[in-house]
């Protein structure tokens, strides 16, 4: 009996610790789970070109491979960094230049048009009193940009951390190959057949979604070219490029380049066009790209219905803000993993019978009181 007991305190001792050094485990990492994940992503999407150049290293030296790897995602993300803010910067200054001019030379119908200022005029909106609600906009807009100085400073440092801690980890990542994978699979208190299951599962998810994120970028990059040509937006080119590169914004994404170019273009005296660029971008570029195919480019990868995919990945992104793009397609895999798991090991033998009612069932039904 005494036997007994002790062996219940030292489980339960354990158990005790075990899930005290859980929870400290949690704490310290929930500071900087944002990178961790980006790392773990990383690693995941460039793993077989790291294969690839490990291969050539002959196996021998695994830091190496993994540094140039590394080094070389993070190198094209500070260009495409700065190639945004280069240019943002300068269409910024551009647009800005526009409005002053119109404004100056035209007044308030410089920059509403001259049908939109008679439009509004028909309400009794007169032209000083647009006059004084635009000096008011501007006084509105200067003060909260110098309040926000503060916060651009401290962003920037976030940011510059981030970087740094994903770098850090997708490098590790890489350099330990299949160790941490094979560590995983041995520790957790599960056949291995299916704890590799459920990380096969994991991965290809993972890969589905950084494939379908490049398809779409094309694919989004492309059809915002379309619109801006059409609707005469000058170097459509470039802000095709930046559209395509927002698209790997979850959620907001390409919103954040073509609503501000369609509304800068009503306001410098073009708002038919201006309207033509929402619509476009709304319906062409995020409809189509979101709600239509990418559903279905990433279900026809992992084996899930449009959707299931639909709700996993906007789902996700509700629950865990930008990185549920990636977290809620991850949730649904394993859940997925673990029923298939749960149907083929371990749900009791012989098959599981619905009821499906028969005719007399039916009429029986219909015509009940």
């Amino acid at each position: 009996m005494a036997v007994i007991e002790r062996t219940r305190l030292q489980r339960s001792t354990f158990l005790v610790l075990f899930a005290l050094a859980a929870y400290a485990f949690w704490r310290t990492l929930e500071p900087i789970w944002v990178p961790v994940l980006l790392g773990l992503v990383i690693a995941v999407g460039v793993h077989p070109i790291h294969q690839r150049l490990l291969l050539r290293f002959g196996g021998k030296h695994p830091g190496l491979p993994a540094a140039a790897v590394t080094a070389l995602v993070m190198v094209l993300a500070l260009a495409i960094t700065a190639f945004l803010v280069f240019v943002v910067g300068q269409r910024i200054l551009e647009f800005a230049r526009q409005l002053a001019a119109n404004y100056e030379k035209k007044g308030a119908a410089g920059l509403l048009g001259h049908d939109l200022s008679a439009l509004l005029s028909r309400f009794g909106v007169s032209p000083d009193e647009i006059n004084r609600r635009i000096a008011e906009l501007a006084r509105d807009i200067a003060a909260f940009l110098g309040r926000g100085a503060t916060s651009i400073v401290t962003g920037l440092f976030t940011a510059v951390f981030i970087f740094i801690f994903t770098a850090i980890t997708s490098y590790y990542l890489l350099r330990e190959g299949t160790g941490g994978t094979s560590w995983l699979v041995e520790m957790v208190p599960l056949p291995n057949g299916q704890v590799a299951e459920i990380v096969r599962d994991v991965r290809d998810v993972t890969r589905a979604i950084l494939f379908s994120t490049a398809v779409m970028s094309a694919y989004q990059g492309v059809t915002a070219w379309i619109g801006y040509w059409i609707f005469g937006v000058d170097s459509p080119l470039v802000w095709a490029a930046l559209t395509g590169v927002a698209s790997i914004l979850p959620a907001v994404g390409t919103a954040l380049v073509w609503v501000p170019v369609g509304i800068v273009t009503m306001l410098i005296g073009h708002p038919a066009q201006g309207i033509g660029i929402l619509l476009w971008g709304g319906v062409v570029v995020v409809f189509v790209a979101d709600y239509i195919l990418r559903p279905k480019l990433v279900g026809t990868r992992i084996r899930m219905t449009d959707l299931l995919v639909f709700i996993a990945i906007f789902g996700g992104i509700e629950a865990f803000g930008i990185l549920g793009v990636v977290l809620g397609p991850i949730a649904v895999a394993v859940l997925l993993s673990l029923l298939r798991i749960y149907q083929r090991d371990y749900r009791p033998e012989g098959p599981v019978h619905v009821h499906d009612p028969t005719q007399a069932d039916r009429s029986a039904f219909q015509n009940a009181p």
